[in-house]
């Protein structure tokens, strides 16, 4: 037999196991994300998760199944960040920061669309007619808002001089406006409308004049390090941006609807609020 022949048999077959170790590979391929908290159609966790899994599914001809793993335990925030850069997880979702973006692979798709970019103010019923004198972002100064202390909508406020009281833990803030530490809790348009029902004891209701404004894109990001990941991410959300399935998702969410006619509306004054400049 000619060994030229051989040799080609020989590449074919060292081609052929290398082809099959990386589809079985693909197969096998677990995306660690962060334990999902709440699994109702009112909390991010549920939205994110499957956008991520339509994602995964969008490219897995190219690329192999691949399934979603929660961790153990739940990481917010700070912790969160850090269990993605010590590679424990591999994605996470969160408003993007110039900071996030030098820091991890920010998925350049606006997971929320629009909504993201606007927010209403939750407040105690009785200071609603405070809130219907605020005609500009200098009279908003005249009160205080409640937010936490990492979150990255922390810097736009503190960017637009507004006063703040800072704290650690979600469900903290919603009692320490009801204690009237702080005048109202700034949420996004996409949370509030399912949050102001979370705590019905604490008589919390959203204030009905004011919009708040700034560019505040959801993304996906990975390590800085898992290229592949990235690449296959926004592969996979063009892909059902294309086919109607993002949108399909997107329109399943009830309080997503309602954001977007909140918006169409246009019956509040809308406050806007000076982006940082390096984002």
């Amino acid at each position: 037999m000619p060994s030229n022949f051989i040799l080609m048999l020989v590449l074919t077959a060292a081609l052929s196991c290398m082809l099959h170790s990386r589809v079985a590979g693909a197969a096998n391929t677990q995306v660690v994300i962060p334990k999902i908290v709440y699994d109702d159609i009112d909390h991010d966790d549920y939205y994110f998760s499957r956008l991520l899994n339509l994602a995964l599914t969008r490219t897995q001809t190219e690329y192999g199944k691949a399934a979603l793993v929660e961790q153990t335990h739940h990481n917010a925030d700070r912790r969160a960040r850090a269990e993605l850069l010590a590679k424990n997880i591999d994605v996470m979702w969160s408003p993007t920061s110039a900071d996030l973006e030098s820091e991890f692979l920010a998925v350049k798709v606006s997971l929320l669309k629009d909504i993201s970019d606007y927010r209403l103010l939750l407040i105690r019923p009785e200071m609603q007619s405070e809130f219907s004198k605020v005609k500009a972002l200098s009279d908003l100064r005249r009160f205080k808002g409640g937010i936490g202390s990492h979150w990255v909508d922390t810097e736009i406020m503190e960017a637009n001089n507004l006063p703040l009281v800072k704290a650690v833990g979600y469900e903290t803030l919603f009692k320490m406006l009801a204690a009237k530490r702080f005048d109202y809790f700034s949420r996004g348009l996409y949370q509030i409308q399912a949050e102001v029902g979370f705590y019905p004891d604490l008589h919390l209701t959203i204030e009905k004049d004011l919009m708040l404004y700034y560019p505040n894109d959801i993304y996906f990001f990975v390590h800085r390090e898992n290229n592949a990941l990235a690449e296959r991410l926004k592969i996979g959300l063009d892909a059902a941006l294309a086919d109607g399935s993002f949108q399909q998702l997107y329109s399943s969410i009830p309080r997503y609807k309602w954001a977007m006619d909140e918006i169409n509306r246009h019956d509040r004054r809308l406050i806007k609020l000076d982006p940082i400049t390096e984002r």
